[in-house]
């Protein structure tokens, strides 16, 4: 067990990680339902830093496998692998941890898909095929937006 406590204290340190990082995620989806471009700009940035620390405890995790001969192990296979007490105290952290993980990746799935919806929008508003763009006459007729109007044309 004594061999193994660095491996697990390394994930729990993962699992802080992840309750950290998902109320940012779900900031970010927050501000990209509410459209509030700047705030998505500032979790952006969070994130870019929470992606530095994680490829800080990813390499902390491989140097830590190395050490205990389980390099390219996956979880499944160090708990297959490991002693019985120790795999019983891994257990609930990893799933708690795949947990964790499959949240994250809703949350920001959910934020991608918001955000691309919303660039559609712009994208559409900018080449002007956007709904709601018509115009209507004094009588309340729609006019034609394609047929332009030039300043001298008697209609005007």
């Amino acid at each position: 067990m004594n061999e193994f406590s660095d491996f697990i204290k390394l994930i729990k340190e993962f699992i802080c990680f992840f309750d950290e990082l998902i109320p940012l995620e779900q900031e970010k989806l927050d501000a990209a339902v509410k459209n509030r471009v700047s705030f998505i700009e500032e979790c952006m940035h969070k994130e870019q830093a929470a992606i530095l620390r994680l490829r800080g405890l990813e390499q902390k995790r491989d140097k830590t496998q190395e050490k205990l001969g389980i390099k390219d192990y996956t979880f499944r296979q160090i708990l297959e692998n490991a002693p019985e007490d120790v795999s019983s105290v891994l257990k609930p952290l990893f799933d708690q941890m795949s947990e964790q993980v499959r949240t994250l990746q809703s949350i920001s799935d959910n934020s991608k898909d918001i955000i691309e919806v919303n660039l559609h929008v712009i994208q559409s508003s900018l080449a002007g095929d956007s709904p709601g763009k018509e115009t209507y006459s004094a009588s309340g007729k729609k006019t034609d937006n394609n047929k332009t109007n030039h300043f001298t044309s008697r209609s005007v």
